[in-house]
């Protein structure tokens, strides 16, 4: 049973930190600068600690069998949002030159720095929300950067795809806990101490990065677009609640049918505004629907959390 007051309160604590972080902006103590690093910091070091760490956590939940289940769960759902997101320029009328932006931000959620707090806190399984992270960061630097390099959008201009990008620090992280988890090894306890206390700062530092790149926004702007809240819906109600009923006909567990809803349930990555400037695409825009997406999931998730619970 989720304990939904646990929910709300944390929901609202990472808001709060997120607002904090969007105050040191414009208080001008965090900048874009400070943004960049503190992110390369979450993404290279204190999210793959936590991810380690959680090899070792004595409270983890679930078999072998049910590890690799979680992992073949992971990439069914991301195969079925690849083939939502054909549809997304139809159903949301989108002009063929932002196709590639709307389709990335159908199939990829802010998974690194929102997906595996919001898990721990609702369901204390840091690992399972790290094998959903296997398949993520393995695409989006892949098939993501096709759809928004401008060959991607319908242009000629060829992908830039770097080994490096999809072999990062998390997605050996989250390895290397699988192949732990399997073969049934631990850490010796001051190791585990050590990635527990580096991996604690993971939460607060990415909902503090992610207020402070909302602040670099124009507000009046961002929310002047009827379409913005239509696909922001989109991705936080109707596509999980599409996956859970989908997934309560086979998932028994309510663990892992309630990380696989919660994960698709994340707003639109962070790393689209940067892999956009990358690729030359529009990251205006998608730091509109970024924004937008993050401060509507505050209010999205308790709602997914309590249909979970009401569906148990």
């Amino acid at each position: 049973m989720i304990d939904m007051t646990n929910v709300i309160t944390k929901m609202c604590m990472l808001f709060v930190i997120m607002m904090t972080g969007y105050l040191a902006n414009k208080w001008h103590v965090l900048d874009a600068e400070g943004n960049k690093k503190y992110s390369s910091l979450v993404v290279n070091i204190t999210a793959p600690a936590l991810i380690l760490a959680s090899a070792s956590d004595k409270n983890l939940a679930g078999s072998k069998k049910d590890a690799l289940f979680v992992l073949a769960i992971a990439v069914l759902m991301y195969l079925f949002l690849i083939l939502v997101s054909f549809f997304v320029r139809h159903l949301f009328r989108i002009p063929r030159g932002e196709e590639g932006v709307y389709r990335f931000m159908t199939i990829f959620g802010n998974n690194a720095f929102m997906g595996i707090p919001v898990v721990e806190a609702i369901f204390h399984n840091v690992f399972y929300a790290a094998l959903f992270n296997l398949p993520n960061n393995l695409l989006i630097y892949s098939y993501g950067g096709y759809l928004l390099s401008k060959k991607g959008a319908g242009g000629n201009e060829n992908m830039r795809f770097r080994w490096r990008n999809v072999c990062n620090p998390g997605v050996m992280a989250a390895f290397i806990a699988l192949v732990m988890f399997l073969a049934g090894l631990k850490f010796p306890a001051p190791v585990t101490d050590t990635l527990n206390c580096v991996g604690a700062v993971t939460t607060p530092l990415s909902m503090l990065v992610i207020g402070s790149s909302l602040a670099e926004l124009s507000l009046k702007e961002t929310f002047q677009s009827v379409r913005v809240y239509a696909f922001s819906m989109f991705k936080l109600i109707v596509l999980p609640l599409v996956i859970w009923l989908i997934g309560r006909l086979f998932i028994r567990q309510f663990v892992v049918l309630g990380v696989l809803v919660i994960i698709s349930a994340m707003p639109c990555a962070a790393v689209t505004v940067m892999l956009c400037n990358e690729y030359g695409n529009d990251a205006a825009m998608a730091a509109k629907y970024v924004f937008v997406s993050t401060v509507m999931s505050v209010i999205t998730i308790p709602v997914l959390a309590f249909v979970l619970s009401a569906g148990m």
